[in-house]
């Protein structure tokens, strides 16, 4: 395929030769019937001359070097040096003009082709140089651009599997300190290894307490699981949300959480069991990156209701801000502290799902989560 535009070239110089060839040929007929005439004349002055009629043979003899003139005027007008000169410019044009093509259009496409095939091999790491000279300029920009943004999922993809691999590891070990100490406290109660009814009952406390860790470790992995797959399943109703809040705080037994009741219903279309999930995560990140006092108010602005969550710690620096919701994101100020990176994401989603969003900013003295919430129609 790579030589059709050459053998091209050289058929339509061969037609272009012979249609010459045949012009050449044709045009040759005038000429040789008149240099015919010219040696019947001359003839016919031999004769006059040997017959003694030197005034008919003078005659005819200025009528030879006429016709003598005009064969060789037909002669130039005619001539076959002209007919070839123009034959070898056809011949040029039609060559430089298969060249071009070639050059222009054909060679470009055979290096698309071929850089087609790498990618379609997996040889991504090869760059398509961007040529404006030819017609495929831009196509050759966009299919390099198309190869970076493969190169940048794949990268993207090889790392959210990392991710995966080290928070399963790290949910996994972290299960088996509680686990362990379970089975310790356990068996000192079913051999009586206490003292009195009140270290019973400490060990009792503690088992409870391991019991928790172990919900929430395993919570850990099931949103983990969950936002690995990027979907929650939505199950919608007419939700009382400060009444929702006051439970949640009176349930995590926190006890530096202040939720302020505000003196309007907050009233919202949503589901209930995600909108305890979206609270807990953040009352619990809050006391677990930021240890101590927490307000929460409720605010409405036009049909949205806005739920603020105060705390008084370091904050988030204003650079990390934009990214605090992505998926396995954790700052840099959280290195000494264990977790997954999912619950604000699993926070912005469940608000994004329930036709909301959330924010986050710096105050002076903390960080101040917003959820906002339409709503609901009456």
């Amino acid at each position: 395929m790579r030589y059709k535009p050459f053998v091209v070239s050289v058929l339509l110089s061969l037609a272009v030769i012979t249609c010459t060839l045949v012009v050449f040929l044709t045009d040759s007929k005038p000429e040789k019937s008149g240099i015919s005439q010219l040696a019947v004349q001359a003839n016919e002055v031999d004769n006059l001359v040997r017959s003694g009629d030197t005034d008919a043979a003078s005659a005819k003899s200025q009528q030879l070097v006429q016709s003598a003139q005009e064969v060789t005027k037909q002669s130039k007008k005619t001539g076959g040096a002209g007919v070839w000169i123009v034959c070898a410019v056809c011949v040029a044009a039609v060559d430089l003009c298969v060249l071009y093509v070639y050059k222009s259009v054909i060679k470009p496409f055979h290096k698309l082709e071929g850089y087609a095939d790498k990618l379609a091999a997996g040889e991504f790491d090869t760059a398509l140089d961007y040529e404006r000279t030819n017609y495929f300029g831009r196509f050759t920009w966009a299919f390099d651009s198309m190869r970076r943004e493969i190169v940048k999922a794949r990268a993207c993809e090889r790392e959210a599997i990392d991710n995966n691999k080290t928070v399963i590891a790290s949910l996994s070990h972290d299960l088996k300190t509680p686990v362990a100490s379970i089975s310790a406290y356990s068996e000192a109660l079913v051999n009586g290894l206490y003292s009195d009814t009140e270290e019973m009952f400490s060990y009792l406390d503690v088992i409870s307490k391991k019991c928790e860790e172990i919900t929430r470790l395993t919570n850990d992995m099931i949103t983990h699981s969950i936002g690995e797959l990027g979907a929650l399943k939505m199950d919608p109703s007419s939700v009382e949300l400060s009444e929702l809040i006051e439970t949640v705080v009176r349930e995590s037994a926190a006890k530096d959480v202040n939720f302020e009741q505000p003196l309007f219903p907050v009233r919202v279309y949503a589901d209930k069991n995600r909108l305890k999930q979206l609270v807990g995560n953040l009352i619990g990140n809050a006391q677990k990156y930021a240890p101590g006092r927490m307000d929460i108010t409720v605010t409405k602005h036009e049909h949205m209701f806005l739920v603020h969550f105060r705390d008084y710690g370091k904050g988030i620096p204003d650079e990390e801000l934009p990214f605090v919701f992505d998926k396995f994101y954790r700052g840099s100020n959280t290195a000494d502290i264990s977790g997954s990176g999912l619950g604000l994401y699993i926070v912005r989603y469940i608000a994004q799902r329930s036709g909301g969003d959330v924010s986050a900013k710096n105050c002076p003295d903390g960080l101040e989560m917003t959820v906002s919430l339409p709503e609901q129609e009456r």
